[in-house]
């Protein structure tokens, strides 16, 4: 009776379905890029720059403009934490952690861009 299955079957199944596995999944390394810097604009003039990958402690920027916006500012991550427009698009972005991400509350009229190098390994955009 021949078997269906060798163990040498087997082996090289398992060895393409990790070859496989490593092509998707994700790199969770952080910091995204080498200086990951953060450029505040407020009304299209730039207002602040953060140096991330320096941030050792959390703290909060409260920018002063109608409606009222605060950012939080984390090691390597920046994020609107509370706006007090009415839609909250800008809070609900999320954290902003690789280079090219940006976030904008359009009727406080500000915008936080990541700048730094780029990780070659890492896709140029994400959508959800």
């Amino acid at each position: 009776m021949t078997r269906f299955v060798r163990k040498a079957d087997l082996l090289l199944l398992v060895g393409l379905l990790v070859l496989c596995g490593l092509f998707f999944l994700p790199s969770f390394s952080r910091p995204s890029g080498k200086d990951l810097t953060a450029v505040i604009m407020q009304d299209g003039k730039e207002v602040q720059t953060i140096v991330l990958t320096d941030v050792k402690e959390a703290y909060t920027i409260t920018l002063d403009t109608d409606p009222s916006v605060t950012l939080a500012v984390e090691p390597n991550c920046i994020y609107y934490q509370h706006a007090d427009c009415p839609d909250k698009v800008c809070v609900n972005t999320g954290k902003l952690t690789k280079a090219g991400d940006t976030a904008a509350c359009l009727p406080s009229k500000t915008l936080v861009v990541l700048k730094g190098t780029a990780d070659k390994g890492q896709p140029d955009i994400l959508t959800y």
